[in-house]
């Protein structure tokens, strides 16, 4: 295997004993006929469920998968010809429109059909479901039958961020494998890897919310940190009431960037939460000396409060909230617990 494979498999591996015993039950092939990998997005259920390919269709011995046989090298590629790989807007069913957003039963048919034939190179066919919550109500209800009469020579496995979408009786004939958020030290030394400057890898590792794949993209997004910077020195370093309509003012026609806003202000909450109570330190030195004394004294109910003010403006955002009052309302909030920290030095009329 070379040390590049080693190191995936290895990181998974890390998760706990769940993914040790995965594992070494494929090594044996001691699979079950199906499996659904859920999890946020960029925890790497993709990567996974590859690998859990790849390790079925392996043909060497002991270790697997080898990442060095054939069938591994073909199976990383997606061209070993018992993967079948299911996702929306690239059907294998012919005559199926392409760029649809979801998945046709016209795709699980064609599937059935592809392994009802024996196995051309390997031992078994590897069906990858992506994105399986996209699969049509009928697509779903063709795929449980198979689920129900599973094929002795067939793996399917569902990756999917929402399993509140797939059918029950979907979900209860599959073995559910969970992947959990990485370590931001983890999350870290996957971006040093990809040459990531240190400032900016450690802070992307933060606001990723134990997400490699959202930390991969955020570390080269330049305005995502030109708007990160706009945000802390708005939100944060803000301390007169006076302010509060002004900052509004310049966010009130910019409501396609609320997503990137509640995300870098959960970030900071959450790097001020683990400075207050995780076991090692983030560096809040380029925040305001008022929010690294809240970090460092704060009680658990400020940290509350702060949570609970960006749960409820999510939610006001979901409808047709004034979104210039919900701003209003968050700022409020923030420069609310924030001024509570001021020494009698930096207090300002309020």
């Amino acid at each position: 295997m070379t040390p590049n494979k080693i190191s995936i498999k290895d990181s998974f591996l890390q998760h706990g004993e769940e993914f040790r015993v995965l594992f070494g039950q494929l090594a044996e092939w001691k699979n079950v006929h199906a499996y659904l990998i859920c999890g946020e997005k960029g925890t790497g259920k993709r990567t996974l469920a590859r690998l859990m390919g790849a390790a079925l269709l392996c043909s060497a011995e002991g270790n697997r998968p080898c990442g060095c046989c054939r069938n591994c090298r073909l199976a990383e590629s997606g061209e070993h010809p018992d993967l079948i790989r299911i996702e929306k807007g690239n059907p294998i069913a012919p005559g199926v429109k392409k760029d649809r957003s979801t998945i046709p039963v016209e795709d699980i048919r064609e599937m059935i059909r592809i392994c009802s034939v024996r196995p051309t190179d390997g031992s078994m066919h590897i069906v990858l479901i992506c994105d399986a919550d996209k699969m049509t109500a009928q697509a779903q209800n063709c795929l449980l039958k198979t689920l129900e009469e599973p094929p002795a020579d067939t793996c399917i496995i569902l990756i999917t961020e929402h399993t509140e979408s797939l059918l029950t009786t979907v979900i209860s004939r599959c073995r559910t494998v969970r992947v959990r958020a990485w370590e931001d030290e983890y999350i870290l030394s996957v971006l040093e890897r990809n040459g990531a400057p240190k400032d900016r890898a450690l802070e992307a590792a933060a606001a990723a919310g134990g997400s490699i794949g959202k930390a991969l993209e955020l570390v080269s997004d330049d305005e995502y940190w030109k708007l990160r910077e706009e945000v802390l020195n708005q939100f944060l370093k803000s301390t007169s009431r006076s302010e509060v309509i002004k900052i509004s003012n310049q966010w009130k026609d910019r409501k396609q960037d609320s997503e990137k806003l509640m995300t870098i202000l959960e970030s900071y909450v959450r790097q001020m939460t683990e400075y207050r109570f995780g076991a090692a330190r983030t560096d809040l030195s380029r925040f305001p000396a008022q929010w690294q004394r809240f970090s460092e004294k704060a009680g658990k109910e400020s940290f509350l409060r702060l949570s609970e003010a960006l749960s409820d403006a999510r939610k006001q955002l979901q409808f047709n909230t004034n979104y210039q009052a919900v701003l209003e309302k968050l700022i409020f909030a923030f420069m609310g617990e924030g001024n509570l920290w001021l020494s009698s030095s930096e207090s300002v009329s309020r």
